[in-house]
């Protein structure tokens, strides 16, 4: 039995329950506070199944991701490539004294990316 199962058979135990003129409640059109309990552990049986299915989802989309990204051989460059990338492109500026003063990362590590895939 599955949680929807027995979700099932939750709701249905709760309405035989509120549908059983022996019981005081229905001669009383009160609450049955049983079959009420009953049908909200349904609800949240279901919710959790739904999320558990979603989770499932998920874990099956980012195994594929990684199977993908598995399949792709690594590109590196060596060091003489990526000085060669930095020489190439205005990555940084100079102080007054000619030393490096400061650095644009982020573009030389695109840079570096775009050399790495073109091989």
């Amino acid at each position: 039995m599955n949680a929807n199962e027995l979700a099932d058979a939750m709701e249905i135990r709760a309405s035989i329950r509120r549908q059983a003129t022996s019981r005081k409640s229905v001669q009383e059109g009160a609450n049955d506070r049983l079959a009420d309990q009953l049908d909200q552990a349904a609800t949240m049986l279901r919710q959790q199944q739904a999320e558990i299915e979603a989770l499932k989802a998920n874990i099956v989309a980012i195994e594929k991701n990684m199977d993908y990204w598995a399949d792709k051989s690594a590109k590196t460059l060596s060091i003489g490539e990526i000085h060669a990338v930095w020489a190439a492109g205005k990555y940084y500026e100079l102080d007054k004294d000619g030393q490096v003063d400061v650095i644009n990362f982020t573009e030389f590590a695109y840079a570096i990316l775009r050399k790495a895939q073109e091989k």
